[in-house]
């Protein structure tokens, strides 16, 4: 791994600058989380030994940072734990509080690895991450390198895991070289302009009273007829998937909303190639205008030009709302997110071990198989932040809401109509509110 070996002192990347900066000026729960079943005939020991090993394999993951900030390193361990003693209902509420419960930036392990024994042959694996070291596909190929080793060392079999041909090291070498090019000066300008002219509206909105974190969810589910007349329309309208899905969030959130507000989509930079595998916070936000005073072939026209834009400029990108340094100060009812994982294009085979989605069981070998489990989200606080993963033939949905700024009967009329208005497109098809 190059990156890393190459320099004693690898600066923090925009993102990372970001979410230390931010979890320095307010209380946040910039956790992902993912967990797993695992039924059969488990060995604790080499199971203790197998997952930590690929997890320090990777020094992103071994991250401390301390006030500067700059770097340390330190092995992870797995934590393991008996709770046969629990009951099914203890064990639920258990894993919410775990899997939820802060962690201290300068003081924490940033991964948390554990297993949890529930049955004579029952055990729950939970991976647990800081946002700064990770995202969710991270974690989710950190799993299956993880599983890949364990069943390797109980097969009496080597096991390494695959070497990166970059490193979170190298892009962030990347990201820095890039900022300093002409074109990255272009593309810093570009954004700073851009958000200059929302300052003022950030500015009122910011004194609002800060709307406190506590999330819940609707997921919404699309397949068969109706996502292929979805990919039709976003074809006949000459914009990708993402700039149509995107477009009817916004205008959802128009018909429910009556103040200013400002939506970040999150542009991986798994887009490029060379980034797809590399672990490490993979993301970079970037703010697409809301506006109310237009039609909607009006809007996707703005919004596929838009986000052209950002991809192109993605490395320079600052943003409005809680991960730009714009919208430090914004609380969750002015700010939304919006992410998009187009799997299908990529064929990168996700399944529901990287949407967090619950799944059937899988068998890993003839007497283990593994079942994934969903579990809340805890990010840094919005008024909705919409998750989509578009694979195997569906477009799933996750419609993770404050429950400070939502009720759920609301959230479900909101579903309902964002539903409505990915599969009609112009509100002349649209039924009334």
């Amino acid at each position: 791994m190059a990156g890393w070996s190459s320099s004693f002192s690898v600066p923090l990347s925009i993102t990372e600058q970001r979410i230390y900066d931010l979890n320095h000026r307010k209380s946040l729960a910039d956790l992902i989380t993912r967990a797993m079943y695992v039924k059969g005939d488990v060995d604790i020991e080499l199971f203790e030994k197998a997952i930590p090993g690929v997890a320090n394999s990777y020094p992103i993951f071994r991250c401390r940072y301390d006030s500067s900030p700059t770097r340390s390193f330190k092995n992870i361990e797995l934590d393991y734990l008996d709770i046969r003693h629990m009951s099914e209902t203890h064990i639920t509420s258990f894993l919410r509080q775990f899997s939820s419960s802060p962690m201290d930036l300068n003081a924490d392990q940033l991964l948390g690895l554990s297993l949890f024994r529930t049955g004579e042959d029952e055990y729950i694996f939970l991976t647990k991450s800081h946002h700064i070291i990770t995202d969710g596909i991270s974690l989710s190929l950190l799993w299956a390198e993880s599983l890949k080793n364990y069943l390797s060392l109980a097969a009496g079999t080597g096991f390494n895991p695959r070497v990166e041909d970059t490193d979170f090291a190298d892009y962030i070498n990347f990201e820095e070289a890039y900022l300093d090019s002409e074109r990255g000066q272009k593309a810093c300008y570009y954004w700073l302009n851009m958000l200059s002219e929302e300052k003022e509206a950030v500015e009122r909105a910011s004194h609002q009273e800060i709307v406190s974190l506590s999330c819940d969810d609707v997921c919404d589910l699309i397949e068969g007829e109706d996502l292929v007349r979805i990919k039709e329309q976003a074809n006949s309208a000459n914009v990708s998937l993402f700039t149509y899905l995107c477009a009817a969030y916004q205008q959802t959130l128009c018909e429910f909303l009556h103040f200013d507000f400002w939506m970040n989509t999150n542009l991986s930079l798994r887009l490029k190639r060379e980034h797809r595998e590399v672990f490490g916070p993979m993301c970079r936000y970037a703010c697409l205008r809301v506006r109310r005073d237009e039609s909607w072939n009006e809007k996707l026209s703005r919004l596929s030009l838009e986000i052209k834009r950002a991809v192109r400029t993605v490395y320079a990108a600052d943003s409005i709302g809680p991960h730009g340094s714009l919208g430090h100060s914004l609380n969750a009812s002015r700010a939304y997110l919006i992410t998009f994982l187009q799997a299908e294009e990529h064929q990168e085979g996700f399944t529901g071990v990287y949407t967090g989605e619950n799944s059937d069981w899988v068998d890993l070998s003839d007497d283990l198989k593994i079942r994934t489990i969903p579990l809340p989200t805890r990010l840094t606080p919005y008024g909705i932040y919409l998750s989509m993963a578009a694979y195997g033939g569906r477009l799933r949905s996750s419609f993770i809401y404050n429950v400070n700024c939502f009720t759920q009967e609301q959230m479900e009329s909101f579903v309902d109509r964002w539903h409505a208005r990915v599969i009609c497109g112009d509100g002349d098809r649209m039924p009334p509110l």
